[in-house]
């Protein structure tokens, strides 16, 4: 354990951040297969703190950002940046997931790129941030990771171009498009997607996102766009 506490403490030294209790995160770094392995405690309760605290800090971001949003567009823009896709984006851009201590199972398949055991990694490291450094050390991360990527986001972000592509269609004709994955690439917890929607033989328009939702959106954006109805 002294060789991961040392590189631990590497890692904070890299995001500026002066560990004061370093047991705390090695228990962050051991997933429940490496502890029922080894008889030690898992990160589950760390990251049951986290999961509190990132939902916490990212509602308190946008509730101050967005002073005239109204509560059902808070709650969906905070769904799409605490969700185990974006979780798991956090973890790959801190480095944390080289460390984590797996079972021999879950090592061998593929433990580390799965998106949810990067995800519950991200919160456990946050709830042990908590608990060793307090709640500003935890924002101070999200403002590394999470709050650029609000910053960042589209604007339209609350339109639904899917509804808005099928109304429009549909207003036309009885048979409705559908949505056709052309491409997925990347790694498991970093895949993009690629769908091209189609309405009867007639190809409207593709999309790239970070989901497959994401893609669907972009794809009916681009149709709207190129039917100039957007």
């Amino acid at each position: 354990m002294n060789n991961l506490e040392d590189k631990i403490k590497q890692v904070a030294a890299s995001l500026g951040l002066p560990l004061r209790n370093t047991e705390l995160y090695v228990m962050a770094f051991t997933h429940q297969s490496f502890a029922n392995e080894h008889h030690l405690e898992s990160n589950e309760r760390l990251e049951y703190l986290g999961d509190a605290i990132l939902d916490f800090l990212v509602a308190d971001y946008l509730y101050k950002k967005f002073p005239n949003l109204p509560e059902g567009q808070l709650t969906k823009i905070r769904a799409k940046f605490v969700c185990a896709s974006a979780n798991s984006r956090y973890t790959a851009a801190l480095k944390l997931d080289k460390y984590l201590m797996l079972g021999k199972g879950e090592s061998e398949q593929g433990g580390k790129s799965k998106p949810s055991v990067l995800a519950d990694l991200f919160e456990a490291f946050l709830g042990a941030l908590y608990l060793d450094l307090g709640l500003e050390a935890v924002r101070g991360i999200l403002e590394k990771v999470v709050f650029p990527e609000i910053g960042s986001m589209d604007a339209g972000f609350f339109i639904d171009y899917k509804s808005k592509l099928q109304e429009y269609v549909q207003a036309e004709s009885r048979e409705g498009v559908r949505y056709v994955l052309q491409e997925a690439s990347g790694l498991a917890h970093d895949k993009t997607f690629k769908f091209a929607v189609f309405h009867e033989d007639a190809k409207l328009g593709t999309g790239i996102g970070k989901s497959k939702k994401e893609a669907q959106q972009n794809a009916a954006k681009d149709a709207l766009e190129k039917l100039a109805l957007n």
